[in-house]
């Protein structure tokens, strides 16, 4: 976005008076970073992983999953949570995770902050071939623009209760 484009605050599903290109262009890199952490976390590539937050991000969950903290502070931290659990499904429970982000949409954006929500599908894909169903949820991600980069500043994980959109 240039300095000269209008603040953007809440978006119109459907209206197309904000669809400039520097607007399309940011949209789409914000849906890149949500499609990438899962394919990230799913392959085990934690460093790139890693490379989608900020230094000083958040993820927070609700509620709490069993054996897991409610919430992680900073990009190193997230990584070393985030390759536990997949050592820990992958080890001990000889399942792949498959991370199904979806309905992705960008609620806010403006120059420098954006948040976007997904709705969040997981299933087990074990070493023996049999398939499971896991966990459903529903992320809130607050993103953040380094330079040409968004970047998520803070996740939310809601396991149960889909959170409400403001302004909806």
């Amino acid at each position: 976005m240039t300095d000269t484009a209008p603040a953007r605050t809440r978006l119109v599903p459907g209206s197309t008076g904000h669809l400039d290109p520097a607007f399309l262009a940011d949209r789409a890199a914000i849906q890149d970073v949500v499609a990438a952490y899962s394919l990230y976390y799913d392959s085990g590539d934690f460093e790139a992983l890693g490379d989608l937050f900020t230094e000083q991000a958040t993820f927070t969950f609700t509620p709490q999953p069993e054996g897991f903290p409610p919430a992680v502070t900073t990009r190193k931290h997230i990584v070393a949570a985030m390759a536990a659990l997949y050592r820990h499904n992958t080890g001990v429970r000889g399942a792949h995770q498959r991370h199904l982000t979806a309905n992705t949409l960008v609620t806010r954006l403006d120059a420098t902050t954006a948040e976007a929500r997904s709705l969040l599908s997981v299933s087990f894909a074990f070493d023996d071939g049999r398939n499971e169903p896991g966990r459903s949820g529903s992320y809130v991600d607050l993103l953040e623009k380094e330079g040409e980069r968004w970047r998520i500043a803070s996740r939310h994980l809601w396991l149960r209760e889909l959170p409400q959109i403001p302004g909806s």
